[in-house]
């Protein structure tokens, strides 16, 4: 496993808004997918907010897409947004990507905690970030659907 974090440039910007987290989402395009909002409205969102966007790739492979930044409604960092393409699912890349996820956002913003939210329906997501030590905060977002909020004590 060799995974790097990249910026989203011209050269793979359509690879990624076609990386989908679900077989049956590959011939559809829609906003939000069942368990996570599409890699378009989130590198559209971030383009608004002043949040950063991951492509996350193992080698010369496109596996994955995150994107992270500072809600200033909350006044937190979040990880707003990780998603795996269905086809790395559940070979191993959940936890390293996320850690290179909240490496980045520990280098790039020096933050002491770290939010992120998620639909409870989401169990295997919910079982990586709670492996890395996100807890629940017991609060919940209203957003497409309610979504519980986790948070990590960066030491």
């Amino acid at each position: 496993m060799n995974l790097q974090l990249r910026h989203v440039t011209e050269d793979n910007f359509f690879d990624i808004i076609n990386l989908k987290s679900e077989l049956k989402q590959e011939k559809e395009y829609k906003l939000f997918e069942s368990m996570v909002g599409s890699n378009a409205f989130f590198i559209a969102f971030a383009s608004v907010k002043g949040w950063i966007n991951r492509a996350i790739y193992d080698g010369d492979t496109l596996i994955g897409f995150a994107t992270h930044g500072f809600d200033k409604e909350h006044n937190r960092y979040e990880m707003v947004s990780m998603m795996l393409g269905h086809k790395f699912q559940g070979k191993g890349y959940g936890k390293p990507a996320l850690r290179a996820i909240l490496d980045d956002m520990i280098h790039e913003y020096d933050c002491k905690e770290i939010y992120l939210s998620v639909i409870p329906e989401n169990e295997s997501a919910i079982r990586v970030y709670t492996a890395l030590g996100f807890e629940p905060t017991g609060e919940i977002v209203k957003a497409f659907v309610d979504e519980h909020i986790y948070c990590l004590k960066v030491s």
